[in-house]
């Protein structure tokens, strides 16, 4: 059976398709006959069955009956007799029973005899909401999108398949075999010939002994990743080779495809006992975000009347800060004395203005001697974030006793302190602070600012 798009029917029927998707929710039962007459002469336009599927709902709503699953006896025997013929008595169920279990078991072998695997996966995806409690429908579904070479419904598919089922290693077989397939394609390695005997050849084997190098140019790096991609088929449980081929894609500037495969290298067995890489996944999900952001800031400078980017780049900001408090917490809670994680939330929370919690984590992460000024003024900031100026104070002072230097934490520290006195109306004070970075480095902020500032108001009225 050919797929047939809206676009390719006649300009007529797309008036009437479109009709009927507008009444789907006021006039269920027109839109049905409408879209049941059109599918009828088009079999093959998997919108329209879609369509017509939403509206019997509307009409039938979604109820498992204890027959389902019964209709014909055996679907692969049933659609191997006459594929069309069992595709028109599943839509004769659908018309009464539209989530029947068997119908749609049936449409999908007869699509699958038909070459029609994304009529298939429509079938398998009514069976994953109407049967979510069986996971081969997950299976079924994520291998149909293989089939069809939709590798990134095939891993969304599998995806959710193991959050309802954890572990399932049909379905971990099919997340690698959807990953391999879309690494290679990247790569262009499919449609070229055995890949094995491609492994074997004396130039090829030579470049994966450099596989391990920096690699700058783009191309090169996805091709070693399709590389790398065909080694892990015949090593799924190899961490080593996970580690490559997230390097290449790095390279590459993919960060997509590098988060996908160190996620599927964190399900080998190595994998779930190290840390690293969990850490890993997050600072790439971070940057990914970043790299958003930057491209949307790039995109609102360049047209801020662009509301829509100027929404998406709000949103994105406020996913990435969820994100980070997210994980950060996860990371804190699990690793409890790990004082960099609470170093880092606390700073996150500061951020977010939850300033209590805020000062609970960087009082935990000064015990450790790395962060300990740090935190320090970070607790004072979130002092002054709540107006109880004399405690930053004392804070700022305890850190500036600590630091010998003045480095440029020497110098943050010393400038909040003159800020908090500001705040308080201590002038003189807040000026010996300002002065005294003044003298170490002019140029640090709007402290030159404010010392000329100070001198010229000194001077009084001219005589």
């Amino acid at each position: 059976m050919k797929k047939v798009a809206i676009t390719e029917l006649d300009p007529r029927l797309q008036k009437q398709i479109a009709a009927a998707d507008q009444q789907l929710k006021t006039n269920p039962q027109y839109a049905m006959e409408i879209l049941s007459s059109i599918l009828s002469s088009n079999p093959g336009c998997l919108e329209v069955r879609r369509s017509l599927r939403r509206s019997q709902k509307a009409i039938l709503g979604v109820k498992k009956g204890m027959f389902d699953g019964l209709l014909g006896g055996n679907p692969d025997k049933v659609a191997e007799k006459n594929p069309l013929a069992a595709i028109k008595a599943a839509e004769d169920t659908f018309a009464k029973k539209p989530g029947d279990i068997g119908a749609n078991k049936l449409l999908a072998a007869a699509a699958l005899k038909l070459d029609f695997p994304e009529l298939a996966a429509f079938a398998y995806e009514e069976l994953t909401q109407v049967d979510a409690k069986n996971v081969q429908h997950f299976i079924d579904l994520a291998n149909t999108w293989i089939i069809a070479h939709d590798y990134d419904a095939a891993l969304n598919a599998a995806d959710a398949g193991l959050k309802l089922f954890p572990g399932n290693g049909d379905l971990q077989e099919a997340v690698r075999k959807a990953s391999v397939s879309k690494t290679m394609r990247k790569g262009n390695w499919e449609d070229k010939g055995d890949f094995q005997s491609k492994l074997k050849d004396k130039d090829e084997a030579l470049r994966l002994e450099q596989s391990a190098r920096t690699v700058t140019d783009a191309g090169t790096a996805i091709e070693q990743a399709a590389a790398l991609a065909v080694k892990i088929q015949a090593q799924p449980d190899s961490l080593d080779l996970y580690r490559d081929i997230v390097r290449q894609f790095i390279a590459a500037g993919d960060l997509d495809s590098a988060i996908a495969w160190l996620q599927r290298g964190r399900l080998t067995t190595l994998g779930k006992q190290d840390s690293s890489l969990e850490s890993q996944e997050i600072s790439l999900i971070t940057q990914r975000f970043e790299k958003a952001s930057k491209l949307l800031a790039e995109k609102v400078q360049a047209n801020p009347a662009d509301t829509a980017a100027v929404a998406e780049l709000a949103k994105n900001d406020a996913e990435l800060i969820a994100y980070k408090l997210q994980t950060t917490a996860s990371l804190v809670e699990r690793y409890p004395n790990d004082y960099s994680f609470r170093f880092e939330y606390g700073n996150l929370l500061l951020n977010a203005g939850r300033l209590d919690e805020s000062i609970q984590q960087l009082q935990y992460a000064q015990r450790n001697p790395k962060f300990r000024q740090a935190s320090i003024l970070a607790i004072g900031k979130a002092f002054m974030a709540s107006s109880k100026f004399d405690l930053a104070v004392d804070q700022f002072n305890l850190a500036k006793s600590e630091l010998q230097v003045m480095n440029d934490l020497k110098k943050e520290v010393i400038y909040e302190l003159a800020s908090a006195f500001e705040k308080m109306g201590h002038t003189k004070e807040a000026m010996e602070e300002f002065k005294a970075i003044y003298m170490a480095d002019s140029g640090y902020r709007d402290v030159s600012k404010k010392i000329n500032t100070f001198y010229e108001n000194q001077k009084g009225p001219a005589s």
